[in-house]
């Protein structure tokens, strides 16, 4: 939990979750697999895994999970937790304490995925940076869960108020050791897997052109291309606030639309595309989700979620390109790129 900017670590984070897919293919349509525990995997594994036949994607599923539980879960707690407890090694309320409660008593510490990505640490295929990343990581975020779940069972029935936080002092005490070694690798973790993941995009598309699967073809243009919108934004976020402190306020820039105009309108290509694909009946039939008892119900999950990221990206654009706030809409197509990025993985 880097205390730079919350809002602006919190959101990237997400942004991570949702980039952690990037590379997906949809079962044997696209040259990916799915393990048994139904973890999404990308199809661009070391090069040849096409042509070489199954390819065990456990350790890469692995390292994804631990990078989406860090995102997903541990780094909202920590975030919400640090807006009302100053980051320092002695315990001092800043805000509201009571406020953490809605964020962690509902927490569950999910250790065995650090445990699993650590037995995989040493096995083949190699990941470089990934796996010297979760080798500084080592075990620190089972520490962190462990920290945050003694802090859901003072917050979840009130102890809190009870012994007015007598007790607080003590697991801040825990959380602080707990983030030592986690606090200084999270995010190249976390970077690492994002590289992992993102690797091969452009191999992935060009293969699924080949094979004429033209409805995979356009979503993962849209997926990828809004992805790299969000990551121009975020960008340029980052760099307006470099020179600010943890206290000051965010500094939300007038987006530069140099780079962003072209990337909006090949969502638009992307979208069109993939509409047009969806709405031919040779090409549906191509996806084996589309067709039988339940192929009209997948269609429409499947349009609704592809709709709504077009709708949601639309309204960044307009946000960006007039100079108007951009928050809710960053937020909102962040959200809906994750959602996109879940359909393309469990639906089609």
């Amino acid at each position: 939990m880097s205390m730079g900017k919350n809002w602006v670590k919190v959101i990237a984070l997400g942004l991570s979750a949702a980039l952690l897919l990037a590379g997906c293919g949809s079962g044997d349509q696209s040259g990916g697999d799915k393990s048994g525990t139904g973890t999404d995997v990308s199809t661009s594994e070391p090069s040849g895994s096409k042509s070489e036949g199954p390819v065990d994607y456990s350790k890469y599923n692995s390292y994804l999970d631990l990078a989406e539980e860090i995102g997903g879960e541990i780094e909202p707690i920590l975030s919400v937790y640090f807006s009302n407890v100053d980051f320092a090694p002695e315990f001092t309320v800043t805000g509201d304490y009571s406020a953490i409660k809605d964020a962690v008593e509902f927490y569950t510490p999910n250790t065995y995925l650090v445990e699993k990505a650590l037995g995989y640490l040493e096995e083949e295929p190699a990941y470089p940076e990934a796996d010297a990343a979760l080798q500084a990581l080592g075990d620190s975020p089972a520490k962190v869960m462990e920290a945050l779940n003694h802090l859901a069972s003072y917050m979840r029935f009130d102890e809190f108020e009870d012994d007015n936080m007598a007790k607080a002092p003590e697991l801040h005490a825990e959380l602080w050791e707990a983030l030592q070694t986690y606090d200084a690798n999270f995010e190249a973790f976390i970077g690492a897997i994002d590289t992992m993941a993102s690797q091969g995009r452009d191999e992935d598309r060009a293969q699924l052109l080949e094979d004429e699967q033209m409805i995979l073809y356009h979503s993962l243009c849209m997926i990828h291309t809004s992805e790299d919108i969000l990551d121009e934004i975020m960008g340029q976020i980052e760099v307006a606030n470099t020179q600010a402190g943890p206290d000051d306020e965010l500094i939300l820039p007038e987006i530069d639309m140099t780079n962003l105009s072209s990337l909006f309108n090949d969502l638009q290509t992307a979208y069109d595309g993939l509409k047009g694909a969806m709405e031919t009946e040779t090409e549906r039939e191509k996806v084996s989700s589309f067709t039988g008892k339940v192929g009209d119900s997948a269609i429409k999950l499947y349009t609704n979620k592809v709709d709504s990221l077009y709708s949601w990206m639309t309204r960044l654009a307009e946000a960006v390109a007039g100079g108007t706030d951009y928050v809710d809409a960053f937020n909102g197509a962040n959200d809906a790129v994750s959602s996109m990025i879940g359909g393309y993985n469990s639906i089609i």
